[in-house]
């Protein structure tokens, strides 16, 4: 890429970046509407929808790098003799998904720091107590699902060279939503 082209670059990403933070802001309510009409007043159907929303940034972190194949242990040469320059994986795609899913999932979700205002307006749209429940636990949880993922992403990465590492990597990143949604349910009875 041409230097003088990733300024404008760099100014448009800001741009669009800001202008998806400024939409986020407003769309609590579509994005809880849609999944509690989705949910039809089942909880545990809404806890599953909250559950693949958290976990999607740690899937589009870990898997990718995951299912790389390792860097070959000879590099191939040219018939002079000189190693070809090889170009390591960009990750970029996948990591834009992952904070936009990140951004995203915090949309029905009240912050664990201040769930109050976020939590009276899903009480509002859903008219269940135990949905504001669901909500308010996935908030808290949906930390601890990042942070899993982004764990899964760099085991993957480190020990791209051991298949069995990034078996592991693969079982955390998915694994961690499905235990967030077991431990959610749990607490409904």
């Amino acid at each position: 890429m041409r230097q003088g082209a990733e300024i404008p670059l760099a100014i448009g990403a800001t741009i669009l970046l800001a202008a998806y933070v400024w939409v986020l802001m407003r769309a609590t309510t579509p994005v809880v509407t849609v999944l509690a009409f989705l949910a039809d007043g089942h909880p545990k159907v809404y806890a599953g929808f909250l559950a693949v929303l958290v976990g999607l940034p740690g899937l589009f972190l870990a898997v990718p790098r995951a299912l790389t194949p390792p860097p070959p242990r000879v590099t191939p040469s040219t018939a002079v003799g000189r190693p070809l320059p090889t170009r390591p994986r960009s990750f970029v795609r996948t990591d834009v998904l992952a904070a936009v899913a990140v951004l995203f999932a915090q949309v029905p979700l009240p912050p664990p720091w201040q769930p109050v205002g976020k939590a009276a307006t899903i009480a509002n749209i859903t008219r269940s107590a135990e949905l504001v429940e669901l909500s308010a636990r996935f908030g808290t949880y949906s930390l601890v699902v990042l942070v899993v993922g982004v764990f899964a992403a760099v085991m993957a990465k480190v020990y791209n060279h051991a298949a069995g590492y990034r078996v592991i990597a693969i079982i955390l990143a998915v694994g961690a939503p499905v235990v967030a949604w077991f431990l959610a349910i749990r607490v409904l009875g």
